[in-house]
């Protein structure tokens, strides 16, 4: 019997080791291009993935679980901070902090760990799920391969969101770090604990309901998006099982509720915990008020067909829709409808997209995985042959398309990779002159608690503080950040003010697609059309109110305005290409210092 087992999982960790090739395939370009001028810097697969860093790198540092790494501030009993997005969703955090922690590690680095780790339990998590259910190991390996492959392709991303669209390009989406894919794998194993808790002996059985409930509440406190989605495949589970499956009540209703207690006991304190949330976080989280039904995205409709399929497998005869297989298959295919759709009865939708791109198209395909499997073999108990020849050759094109999206954009991959860790550069000085910041920011009697940069790019300022303890006046993230809406408007306007732009070059910036100007100006949703399902784009009246809004602030400008958040350091490309005149007006600069592409200053505010 055990090795039986080890033959099994041999299957599944042969395709996990193709997923992880495929995964680094980023990591390993920037390796070859920088080479030993590498500074440390993991290959970006999503944008988002810097501000995650930052804060794993502020817990490295260790400054506690309420902190911003952006502005700066920390939780303190003379200045208590409200949760946040991370610090609710701690756990993914901390299982990176703690072990770079006692390993002495960058945030990066762990990132680059994670990078390789991540997607290859990904891949034994839905290989172990489906091969629990099928009991076939090669199609369980053949099965975890097609769906983390065609996962983009299955969220409209990919190749195929080139068709549609000019900006933007995912391949891997559950790669992104660390939310999803820390908590990506438990989201498997839980459904495979639910899987044994339902079609165990009873003892066993409430054993891994237990085990399915503690993972539940893991993924409470990991990732909204992954927990909710659980629930509501669990919803789907129970109604399907009790429907179907009434002589089994008593066992399935005890590890049901064994789950829900334990799901309970973790939701308590949730609920505390956005109970003292900045008020800011809906806002910025994009929260839209609606009971419209949303029917048409991918992974629904991959959904529906395979319930169709399924319906007519039964009338068929080809299925026997009251097993626990077919059940599952179907419970998977049904989640799709239900998170999409959760609106309609509780009117609020939350970026729905999230649940499109790193978890429902993954879960759809598994359904789809399932129920071809089934309808297959038919009601004889798997006597029908398994071709399976064809199923490699369908492993093969899964791969094979895989390879053509990681590929693709190769050169967005170099550029990318090129910025971003030459500039890790400057960041890393920013880190060296640490000791020396704290005697700057004795002499600040502003709300900042740490010394400010003005970083005229924005990509530069966004990864920053994964590098650097230093806080920022302003980066494009901040409407996610504990701030007042003015705050966070003033600390916009400066930055505008001291890197030069005017009214004429704003209102240019402001019309550019994907603008960060605009983001900030409208909101990421009117920028981004599909994070918020009420959201429209803004108008060019909009623009011209903008500005000269803007352009009022600038012509008011005061030197108690400079004052109230006082520079240390300003960051800008060593080409000249950035007009500091209106800055010089208020701050004094030393010679700078040049690092890379950049120049850095310190800056000191003038006596008046």
């Amino acid at each position: 019997m055990r090795c039986r087992g080890i033959e099994n999982w041999k299957w599944g960790i042969w395709g996990a080791i193709a997923i992880t090739l495929l995964s680094v395939y980023p990591q390993l370009v920037m390796w070859g291009l920088r080479g030993q001028q590498w500074n440390g810097s993991f290959a970006e697969g999503d944008a988002d993935e810097w501000v995650y860093a930052a804060y794993v790198q502020a817990l490295i540092d260790g400054r506690p679980r309420r902190n911003d790494p952006y502005t700066g501030r920390d939780d303190h009993p003379d200045q208590p901070q409200p949760e946040s997005l991370f610090s609710v969703q701690f756990v993914p955090a901390y299982l990176l902090a703690i072990p770079a922690r006692f390993l002495n590690i960058s945030s990066s680095t762990a990132f680059i760990i994670l990078g390789i780790v991540g997607p290859f339990f990904s891949c034994l998590a839905i290989f172990w799920l489906i091969e629990n259910v099928i009991k076939d190991p090669r199609l369980a390996a053949a099965g975890s391969l097609i769906v983390l492959c065609f996962g983009a392709l299955t969220a409209g991303q990919g190749l195929v969101h080139l068709l549609i669209s000019d900006h933007g390009y995912s391949y891997f989406l559950f790669l992104r770090r660390y939310e999803p894919l820390v908590p990506f794998p438990l989201f498997f194993l839980f459904c495979a604990f639910v899987w044994k808790a339902l079609t165990a002996k009873r003892r066993p059985g409430i054993a891994w309901a237990v085990a399915g409930g503690l993972t539940l509440g893991v993924l409470v406190f990991s990732y909204f998006y992954l927990w909710t989605s659980a629930a509501a495949w669990l919803v789907c589970v129970a109604l399907l099982w009790f429907i179907a499956r009434p002589g089994n009540l008593q066992q399935a209703a005890g590890s049901f509720l064994t789950i829900l207690v334990l799901a309970v006991a973790a939701l308590v304190p949730y609920v505390v915990l956005l109970s003292n949330r900045s008020p800011t976080m809906d806002s910025g989280q994009k929260l839209a008020l609606s009971h419209a039904p949303d029917l048409f995205r991918i992974p629904e409709l991959v959904g529906i067909i395979v319930i169709i399929l399924m319906v007519l497998g039964a009338l068929r005869g080809r299925i026997n829709w009251r097993a626990p297989d077919s059940l599952f298959a179907a419970s998977f295919s049904l989640m799709p409808l239900v998170v999409f759709n959760q609106q309609v009865i509780t009117g609020r939708s939350l970026q729905p997209f999230h649940y499109e791109v790193f978890i429902a198209n993954y879960a759809a395909l598994v359904g789809a995985v399932l129920a071809v499997v089934i309808i297959w073999r038919g009601t004889d108990g798997g006597k029908r042959p398994v071709p399976y020849p064809v199923v490699a050759r369908l492993v093969f094109v899964a791969i094979l398309w895989a390879v053509i999206e990681v590929v693709a954009p190769t050169k967005l991959i170099i550029r990318f990779s090129e910025y971003t860790d030459r500039a890790a550069a400057i960041c890393q000085r920013l880190r060296q002159l640490a000791k020396s910041d704290k005697e700057l920011i004795s002499n600040n009697d502003g709300p900042d608690t740490r010394p400010l940069v003005l970083a005229s790019d924005d990509k530069l300022a966004l990864i920053l503080p994964t590098f650097a303890p230093q806080a920022l006046l302003w980066e494009s993230h901040f409407e996610f950040l504990n701030l007042h809406p003015s705050e966070t408007s003033e600390r916009f306007y400066k930055h505008l003010y001291y890197i030069g732009i005017d009214g004429n070059k704003l209102t240019k910036e402001l019309g550019e697609p994907m603008s960060n100007f605009a983001a900030a100006a409208f909101g990421r949703e009117r920028v981004i059309l599909g994070q918020s399902v009420l959201a429209k784009p803004f108008t060019s009246e909009e623009i011209v109110k903008a500005v000269t809004v803007y352009e009022e602030f600038a012509s008011s400008f005061t030197r108690e305005k400079a004052a109230q958040h006082l520079l240390s350091y300003v960051i800008v490309p060593a080409d000249g290409s950035i007009n500091l005149s209106n800055l010089d007006r208020w701050y004094q600069r030393d010679r700078g210092e040049h690092v890379g592409d950049h120049v850095l200053y310190r800056v000191q505010l003038r006596q008046m």
